[in-house]
């Protein structure tokens, strides 16, 4: 029993030195994975005043932001989902649960152009992912031929003229228009803007912008008027003329949006209400202070006459 004992005893003894002798093996803790690019174009290309859709999606992004902006530039376009520009067209597009922060210019235009820079912010690192943007002119519309009349009331070879761009423009956003024009043999010579009876050019202060392009395949001349951060004076009637006299016109109406709105002579009539208990107060005291007087002067004359 004794032999049994000892045996029982040794065979503990080894199992307990054999786990001690093995190396201690740290359970591995768990890492979060570092925030990367998805695959996604590196060049894209779009007409002018047309939607800009430059794509950029994160995985493992975390608490950490994505930003956007011009490579030229060191000031961000955006970060997260807010705009940090004072331009209304520049947004981002983030649909819910999913790693996209697309940039979105809209009605893009042809010094939009450039290399811009989706860049993820961390301590560690900066995450740079480079897209190029490429801003064509418009396509020339097919042109749909009609007869001019001239001065001698013949008619004219086939031609066409015509206005694109939104008849209602809110106020502090763009006015945008496009004229093209057609030749018979080739594109008229030129093209002018008038508002009102007053032609228009290119003003820099008055953020007013004229662009022309000549497509000699079509024998079209195409001009765009671009009048940036619209005022009520803006509105009016908007004449395109070519060199060879096709006339063609627009009537753009510039709407007040005002979302303080209140109610118009409510505040006068709350002034007016108050004016009037401050009248009525006022003289009211006056009539008493006028009563106390003449009581007073009553009380001692009757005095000095008991006297």
């Amino acid at each position: 029993m004794l032999e049994e004992l000892r045996l029982l005893f040794h065979l503990v003894l080894l199992v307990v030195v054999t786990a001690y002798d093995k190396p201690f093996v740290q359970t591995p803790t768990w890492q979060a994975k570092p925030p990367a690019f998805a695959p996604t174009p590196d060049n894209y290309t779009y007409e002018a005043g047309k939607l800009a859709l430059l794509k950029c999606e994160v995985h493992n992004l975390g608490k950490k932001k994505v930003t956007w902006r011009r490579a030229s530039s060191p000031n961000p376009l955006t970060i997260g989902t807010m705009a940090f520009v004072e331009d209304e067209r520049i947004t981002v597009e983030h649909p819910p649960s999913t790693g996209e922060w697309n940039l979105m210019i809209k009605r893009v235009q042809i010094e939009d152009a450039g290399v811009y820079e989706c860049q993820i912010a961390s301590k560690a690192r900066h995450l740079r992912k480079h897209v190029l943007l490429v801003v064509k002119e418009p396509k020339i519309p097919e042109t749909k031929h009609m007869h001019r009349v001239s001065a001698t009331g013949i008619k004219d070879d086939l031609y066409d003229i015509q206005i694109t761009g939104e008849e209602f423009v809110e106020q502090g956003k763009k006015i945008y228009l496009i004229c093209n024009a057609t030749g018979k043999e080739h594109s008229p010579d030129d093209l002018d803007w008038f508002k009102n009876g007053n032609k228009l050019t290119t003003e820099f202060v008055r953020k007013i912008y004229i662009r022309k392009f000549v497509s000699l395949t079509t024998k079209t001349i195409v001009s765009i008027l671009e009048i940036k951060n619209a005022k009520l004076s803006d509105a009016g009637m908007y004449v395109c003329r070519t060199s060879d006299l096709q006339i063609t016109s627009r009537r753009i109406n510039v709407l007040k949006t005002n979302k303080d709105n209140v109610k118009r002579g409510t505040p006068k009539d709350h002034s007016d209400s108050n004016s009037g208990r401050t009248l009525f107060g006022s003289c009211s005291t006056s009539l008493v202070l006028t009563l106390i007087s003449l009581l007073t002067i009553r009380y001692r004359l009757e005095v000095m006459v008991l006297r």
